[in-house]
């Protein structure tokens, strides 16, 4: 026998190992294709190139749409798809994301619906926030509707930090607090007001994934009279933060003076060595009056002090009034000098040094035999006053006593923070949502939700793998390097893991008979083990047929 290799290719496998067994158990091709009228018939159905962007996504450096044929054509996309790199133009690709884009909403709640249901997914509380896509490049002249529905507007608004300065999409996200798995989200005009999402959410996880009273955790932007008269009217349970006013100080004064009992809200559990208090709470009742229905829906309102927040805010304002003495000594002796003898400039320049601390800080020019001075006084009162409240902020909730006592309220407030790495994963690798080379705004809709699915997938296998090792005890020996494997698994690094993997594809003449030979490469120990125990099936179960014979 005589065997001669033609041609020889390596492709990589990647991500796509861990990824596609989710992709068929979730039915994402068949939920899209089951929904567009013309894009299951073509040649690559519309389907298998929404599922070939989101593997993209999930790869360690994303590729824009532009190069997607030429991304695929190192990949093993062909051998699993049965299709060719070529078929994968950025026209196809427009084509794909046009046709998606009328039944996005409904795409989205089946995969959710079917992932939630397959992993036992707990939907009772739900983190919901709002975050913003930066853009750059005019968008002025784009559609503003379609079939009279109207699209996102890429413009200018702010960002909670910076001045609207820069253009931009807004993007809520309601996530499952059993391990902040996406739920739902939409895409917004970029100067749309946050309090807004919080009942459009509501309504869509009521209708569209079946959850009649969740109990829904925001930030301070759902702690607004009409969001909280939406939530008691349906019925649901919110928690969220809101600052410490003039009328909370009284109120807290008072329950101080009452005696009221200050409780412990990160006791360890029992049978755990003691630690000292970070965090303590008192509560009180109080109403919110719905005028239009003569009713009124009882409302708790917890005061929570963060010993760590407290030193904080005390280290700071003691640096800025160390600053601001030093500036205005600095001021004083540049008096007199020529570019301190106008009042004018030597009095912006004793504003711009009490900028920060002007609240306790009092500091005033005098001119006198055309001579300027400084004279400042810190106000000792208002300082002790507001260091009586450092570090307190306040919950606000409608969640009765025997739902949620105290503590299990301060709990489910605390695992707000989890949707903040969520956020950080759709803006930077691997998945990286800003989608900077479309214009249409109804392809960059389509390719948010590419974007989504993946972050959905990404949650899902991180959920998974921490699962598996808090049920057998047993952590992925390897997972890390210097013997850190007992670090809580990401779903970034599993996906690490997998970007080496490869296959070779050989095309072998023998004895005359041309024939294609696809070997993927042997699993290292510690990818094979996170395929065992997840469950997942083996890439050469999936790839096409791993020999091909060609006519001679």
């Amino acid at each position: 026998m005589r065997i001669e290799v033609v041609e020889s290719v390596s492709k990589t496998i990647g991500s796509l190992a861990l990824a596609y067994p989710y992709l068929r158990r979730l039915g994402v091709a068949e939920a899209i294709d089951g929904r567009t009228t013309t894009g299951k018939q073509r040649e690559v159905s519309t389907g298998h190139v929404i599922e070939v962007l989101i593997l993209n996504r999930l790869t360690l450096r994303p590729s824009p749409i532009s190069k997607i044929d030429g991304w695929a054509k190192g990949q093993a996309i062909e051998e699993v798809y049965g299709v060719a790199a070529e078929a994968l133009n950025d026209d196809r690709i427009g084509r794909a994301l046009d046709e998606l884009h009328p039944h996005l909403a409904d795409v989205w709640a089946a995969i959710v619906l079917a992932g939630t249901q397959a992993y036992a997914v707990g939907l009772e509380q739900v983190h919901s926030d709002v975050t913003r896509l930066a853009f750059e490049g005019a968008y002025e002249e784009v559609p503003t509707e379609m079939d009279g529905r109207p699209l996102p507007r890429i413009t200018y608004g702010y960002t909670g930090k910076q001045a609207p300065s820069r253009k931009q999409l807004t993007l809520p996200l309601s996530m499952a607090a059993d391990g902040a798995i996406p739920l739902w989200y939409h895409v917004a005009d970029g100067n749309a007001a946050d309090a807004r999402c919080y009942l459009a959410h509501l309504a869509a996880l009521r209708e569209r994934l079946h959850l009649d009273e969740p109990l829904v955790v925001g930030d301070s932007k759902l702690i607004t009279r009409p969001n909280m008269r939406g939530f008691c009217r349906a019925r649901a349970r919110f928690i969220g933060p809101c600052t410490l006013t003039a009328a909370d100080r009284r109120v807290l004064r008072h329950l101080w003076e009452g005696g009221a009992p200050l409780e412990r809200m990160d006791a360890p559990p029992p049978g755990q060595a003691p630690t000292a208090g970070r965090y303590w709470a008192l509560e009180c009742a109080e109403t919110l009056v719905d005028a239009e229905r003569g009713t009124a829906y009882p409302l708790r309102r917890l005061f929570v002090q963060s010993l760590t927040d407290r030193a904080a805010v005390r280290h700071q304002r003691a640096k800025d009034l160390a600053r601001a003495r030093r500036d205005l000594w600095a001021i004083t002796g540049r008096l007199g000098t020529p570019a301190y003898r106008q009042r004018a400039r030597v009095e912006r320049n004793v504003a711009a040094a009490v900028a920060r601390v002007g609240r306790y800080l009092r500091a005033e020019v005098r001119e006198a035999d055309g001579r300027c001075s400084v004279h400042w006084r810190l106000d000792h009162a208002r300082l002790r006053e507001d260091a009586v409240f450092d570090g307190i902020y306040c919950l606000l909730t409608n969640c009765t006593a025997a739902e949620r006592d105290t503590r299990a309220v301060f709990r489910a407030y605390k695992g707000e923070s989890a949707i903040e790495g969520r956020f950080r994963a759709v803006k930077q690798p691997p998945i990286q949502v800003r989608p900077l080379w479309l214009h249409q705004p109804r392809r960059i809709e389509s390719l948010v939700f590419v974007a989504m699915v993946a972050l959905f997938l990404f949650a899902l296998i991180e959920r998974e793998a921490r699962r598996v090792v808090q049920a057998s005890g047993r952590f992925f020996t390897g997972l890390r390097p210097e013997a850190r494997d007992k670090l809580p698994v990401t779903a970034a690094r599993l996906f690490e893991v997998f970007a080496p993997l490869s296959l070779i594809k050989q095309r072998l003449r023998v004895d005359g008979t041309v024939t294609d030979v696809l070997t993927p490469a042997t699993l290292s120990p510690i990818q094979a083990q996170i395929l065992d125990r997840l469950g997942l099936i083996r890439p050469e179960s999936y790839l096409h047929p791993a020999i091909t014979p060609h006519p001679s």
